[in-house]
Parts: C-alpha cells; structure tokens; sequence
C-alpha cells in the first residue's frame, strides 16, 4: 500500500480525534464527568478508546497557554473573590505582583525584593509598578508552561507519599496527576472570564472532584480520602508557591 495523500492524512485525524465518537471526545467526556474514571480505565489496560495521558496533558497545555497568550487571561484558581492561588496574571487587575496582597501566602515577588540584592533585582527594583508588571508579564508567561508541567512528577510524589501503602507504582501516580492537572489547566482557563461567583464555585468542584477522583482510583472510605485529600492539596499548593518563588528569583536575578 503506497503512502496516504494529504487529504487522507487529514481525514484519519479527523475520523480519530474531532468525529463524536473520535478519541479526543471519549477522553474528555470521562476526564470532565467522570472523575478517576479515565485514570482507572488506562491502569486496568482498558487504552485503545482514549488518548494516552501524556498525550492529553500536552495538547491541553498547548491549547490553554495559547489562550492565554492571545486573550491576555488570568490563570487561577479563585476561592473566595480574587483570593486563591495564582499561576499567571496577564491581564492588568490588581496585580499579585505588587504589595497587595492577593492570593494565598505571601507575595513571592516581595520576598525576592525583600531578601535579594542581585543586580537583576535591583534593575527591577528601580522600575515603576507599570514596567515591573510588564517585565514579569512578558518573561513569567515563557516559563509557566513548564513551571506546570514540572509540578505534574511533584504530584505524583505527593501521592505516592500519601498513599504508599497502596503499592501502587510511580508510574501509576504520574497517569493520575496527568489526568488531574490537566482537568486543572482547563477550569483555570474556564475561570479566567467567569464572574466571582461563578469561578468559586467551580474552584471548590475542582477540589470536591479531585476527592472523588482519588476515592475512585485509590479506594479508602470517604473520610479517609477527605484528609489525604486535603493534605495532598495542602502540600501540592505549598509546592506551588516555593516553585512560583524560585521561578520569580530566576527572572528577577538572572
């Protein structure tokens, strides 16, 4: 059989991923309705009607920094009002960036002026608030996809370390955390036009279905799954933050 025209090439993908009943659609029809379900089918070698999770997280993480890059949207996950946590800010609000003090923790930005006398951070110390915005708007936006990505292994720790009794293998955590953050990076992109009420509410479905999503996959009663939940989601936001330091005293410093 000789090699496919373009045309065809374009059909296939067409008839695998954007059909209804493609492998995109399935894929996201279980990550978004059905928490845990997409992990414990691809653990169980169920795999040939969905995506594989790498797979997915990339096309999601291309698809939302996109958006972000084109729109100017805000990444976070808002709790109550425009407090909660901040993966980027691209649009001028008030900004986390300044001495305001917005999300949760303190200001990584402050603390690296506070603490640093690099000569990166004395450049940007004598810039006005305006610059300073678009100097980390312009240079923050390059790394976050990464910064995010990164944080995928870390989760797959965390829940190793949370639920190492399980004998589950790390390679199992890190299809969990794939499938996690990226159901994450898609309510961060949901949210970044919602009004306030509207974004908390879907801020504490993300977190009432990380739970079940983890009672699905790792079993445990409910109350067992609610305080290893919350742990994990305690640590993994404390990850963030000293990551979103280190990753402002690289852009700051150097």
């Amino acid at each position: 059989m000789g090699p496919r025209t373009v045309a065809e090439f374009f059909n296939g993908l067409k008839a695998q991923y954007l059909n209804p009943q493609g492998l995109l659609w399935q894929t996201l029809w279980r990550l978004f309705f059905s928490p845990g379900a997409l992990t414990e089918a691809y653990v169980a070698g169920r795999r040939a009607r969905y995506l594989r999770p790498l797979q997915l997280y990339l096309m999601a993480s291309v698809v939302v920094f996109a958006m972000v890059q084109i729109f100017g949207l805000n990444l976070e996950l808002r709790l109550f009002g425009e407090q909660g946590i901040h993966f980027l800010r691209s649009s001028r609000m008030v900004s986390a960036d300044e001495s305001h003090p917005h999300g949760i923790g303190l200001n990584p930005v402050q603390i690296v002026l506070d603490h640093s006398d690099a000569p990166g951070v004395q450049r940007f110390r004598a810039l006005s608030p305006e610059d300073r915005f678009s100097f980390l708007r312009a240079h923050r936006a390059q790394y976050v996809s990464y910064f995010v990505l990164f944080l995928v292994p870390l989760l797959a720790l965390t829940l190793g370390l949370f639920y190492r009794g399980r004998r589950r293998r790390y390679a199992e955590h890190l299809v969990f955390g794939l499938h996690s953050q990226t159901f994450f990076l898609f309510m961060l992109l949901a949210e970044a036009k919602l009004p306030a009420m509207l974004a908390d509410a879907m801020s504490f479905w993300v977190l009432a279905y990380f739970t079940m999503a983890l009672k699905r996959v790792y079993g445990g009663t409910w109350i067992e799954t609610m305080v290893r939940g919350s742990a994990i989601f305690g640590l993994y936001f404390a990850i963030i933050s000293v990551m979103n330091l280190l990753l402002v005293f690289f852009l700051l410093a150097f």
